[in-house]
């Protein structure tokens, strides 16, 4: 949103995932506020404080009060790391279906400050030609994952925890760069990993991608906190790459094909965009149709 009478902006996001704190409260409370600050991030903003909605069970039942407790507990230590208080909020509890409570599911509402609105940065790529960056290290975190629902109808396992204080000083890194106009366009991943982000960057234009990743299909839909995509200049590659050092892996280019071709450890992908945007326009229209 553009402030009238200045060069200012405010980004705003919603973000929460009841996976990820049904599985580990505190960890999936963390990831919250670290997404809804990436979400923040991508856009060139600075995190300035949050708001949220806490939906659960019933408190009464010794388990959902350790599930509330533990991952407000996450999300304090999170706003502390990422310097964004909490200004509002509001609590939902005695949430069930067929006497059986929702997932936990603390939701984030967070805005950040644009401080010149010539910086914005936008999350679809921007010209064939820019290097293609992977910021932040990739594991095998399927745990809560679009990709283990999918492939198994469950959510099992266990959420591996992240530092907190590391991805935020990657962020402000990235926020520096963003602000030297040293960044064309960033995406941040969360459901699908980075499979997906990929992908959503080259909706809406006539790019696509070349790249090589020393990761497997499945760790290419891996949910791994605290990542981006990020696509920078030629000319802006080796200052990027100093400021973020082992953060960045250079993964590919952007080019004229308007196809996402992606060499894999274990094989490769290769997809028209035309054929990926219309089916994750199609996929809300599909899921109502369904009979499951």
């Amino acid at each position: 949103l553009r402030v009238r009478g200045t060069k200012k902006g405010l980004a705003m996001t919603t973000d929460g995932n009841g996976r990820f704190v049904y599985l580990n409260p505190e960890v999936g409370g963390k990831m919250a506020l670290a997404e809804a600050a990436a979400n923040i991030v991508a856009t060139g903003a600075l995190p300035l404080a949050i708001t949220d909605c806490l939906n659960y069970g019933d408190p009464n039942d010794p388990e959902i009060f350790w599930e509330l407790h533990q991952s407000v507990s996450g999300m304090a230590e999170a706003c502390r790391v990422f310097d964004t208080p909490v200004i509002s909020g509001n609590v939902s509890l005695y949430n069930e279906n067929n006497s059986q409570a929702i997932h936990p599911t603390p939701m984030v509402g967070m805005v950040g400050l644009i401080k010149d609105l010539k910086n914005l940065v936008k999350m679809a790529a921007q010209a064939a030609g820019d290097q293609v960056y992977l910021l932040g290290q990739t594991g095998d975190d399927y745990a809560g994952s679009e990709l283990q629902k999918m492939l198994t109808g469950d959510i099992a396992g266990t959420v591996a925890d992240f530092d907190l204080n590391h991805v935020h000083a990657m962020m402000q890194t990235l926020l520096s760069l963003m602000e030297d106009g040293k960044v064309a366009s960033a995406h941040d991943l969360a459901e699908g990993g980075l499979g997906v982000a990929l992908a959503e960057t080259l909706f809406k234009t006539d790019l696509g991608m070349n790249l090589k990743l020393d990761l497997t299909k499945n760790q290419l839909f891996s949910e791994t906190a605290g990542r981006f995509v990020v696509t920078v200049k030629k000319e802006d590659a080796t200052a990027f790459e100093a400021a973020l050092g082992d953060d960045a892996t250079l993964i590919g280019e952007v080019t004229n094909s308007h196809w996402l071709q992606v060499r894999l450890a274990d094989g490769n992908l290769n997809k028209n965009v035309a054929d990926l945007e219309q089916l994750w326009k199609e996929a809300i229209p599909c899921q109502l149709k369904s009979r499951d």
